[in-house]
């Protein structure tokens, strides 16, 4: 079983802005926008996996991840995570692999995987109640 990390940055401001990257791989995603993630390594827990990736992806050391989700396909487990920790971290974020990292306000949102219709106003949900404690 493949076991993967995505996460959405994003700011509580009344116009929500979104950490997104524009995949190339995998071919499915190729073009279409997607949360900040990757694939966990060995011994590494969901939340390390989730922190290291966001920060060699955006160059972003970010700690406040939250799992609001974890999906279970058919040969593989995703955990999405959200952080609210945005302060100004759009200011600083940048490209750093070859697939292109942007802000967007979430009611303006590219052309993007199509369960981020739905995932991204889950990550919204001030209601959550987060049951695990990864750090």
């Amino acid at each position: 079983m493949k076991n993967y990390v995505v996460g959405f940055l994003i700011s509580t401001d009344e116009s929500p802005i979104v950490t997104l990257i524009k995949k190339n791989r995998p071919e499915w995603q190729k073009g279409l926008w997607n949360g900040v993630g990757g694939h966990i390594e060995e011994g590494e827990t969901p939340y390390s996996a989730m922190v290291r990736e966001f920060t060699e992806e955006t160059g972003l050391l970010v700690k406040d991840w939250k799992n609001f989700i974890t999906i279970t396909y058919e040969n593989c487990i995703v955990w999405f995570f959200v952080s609210r920790d945005f302060t100004d971290f759009v200011l600083r974020a940048k490209t750093t692999t070859d697939e292109e990292v942007r802000f967007y306000n979430i009611n303006l949102l590219p052309k993007v995987i199509p369960n981020l219709h739905w995932l991204i106003p889950l990550a919204l949900d001030q209601h959550i109640k987060y049951t695990q404690s990864w750090q």
